[in-house]
């Protein structure tokens, strides 16, 4: 959501993309879940990103699209705009999955990856808990305006929400219910090892480059000190 003042101008190259502050009050299990009705949670923050030109362009309510009005309105809004975010886990379903295309194909005739994908009512009831908390601590930021942007209906990949795509190569204890083991090795594969937040199961409320920098490390440590000195599965199907 966007928060727009008359009285304040906010620098938004300040620092460098992806820098900010951050609320982690309802992220995961650091809050009481009673009666809510969804599990899990995420961050409230306050990020900047280098003011992108195409990205950011924030103007009130009822502004035009497009014309002079529109461009009246970014002008006097870009430097007086402050934008509180949310961003939340997706758990794992049993309809969200991979698969291979059966129609679509790359050049030299290979199936592609098909995704298929959407949020539940756990998703956009966690999101609705998530923006109400953000707009509280927006209108106490005592703004002229503030133009809330709740998520509603189906999953759409256009509009960017941040690509850290998870899950495709789940890590897990038995080759029956994923497709590597802990140390990031393939049940069928033994000498095929793959890095990457594809051994997610679901989305935490976070990035995932921190958990995947970690993992590659602990994985990196196994080739290193077991598998090169014993080629061969490192855990026993």
């Amino acid at each position: 959501m966007n928060v727009f003042f008359d009285d304040k101008l906010v620098n938004p190259f300040i620092g460098a993309g992806s820098l900010g502050m951050i609320v982690d009050d309802f992220n995961g299990d650091n809050f009481d879940h009673t009666g809510l009705g969804f599990i899990g949670g995420g961050y409230i923050g306050v990020v900047g990103t280098g003011a992108r030109p195409i990205e950011t362009h924030p103007t009130p309510d009822k502004t035009p699209a497009w014309g002079a009005a529109w461009k009246k309105a970014v002008a006097e809004n870009y430097l007086r705009t402050v934008t509180v975010s949310t961003h939340g886990a997706v758990m794992s379903h049993r309809g969200n999955h991979l698969d291979l295309d059966p129609t679509w194909t790359d050049h030299l005739g290979r199936p592609l990856l098909r995704m298929t994908f959407d949020f539940t009512d756990n998703e956009h009831r966690m999101s609705d808990h998530l923006t109400d908390r953000a707009a509280e601590i927006a209108r106490a930021m005592g703004g002229r305006e503030i133009k809330v942007n709740r998520r509603a209906g189906p999953y759409d990949i256009v509009p960017y929400q941040t690509t850290h795509n998870t899950g495709g190569t789940v890590m897990g204890s038995s080759p029956s219910t994923s497709v590597l083991n802990r140390y990031l090795q393939s049940w069928d594969v033994p000498n095929l090892f793959v890095q990457g937040a594809g051994a997610f199961p679901q989305n935490a409320g976070y990035n995932p480059m921190g958990t995947v920098a970690a993992l590659a490390y602990w994985s990196a440590d196994a080739i290193l000190s077991r598998y090169l000195k014993a080629p061969g599965p490192l855990v026993d199907a």
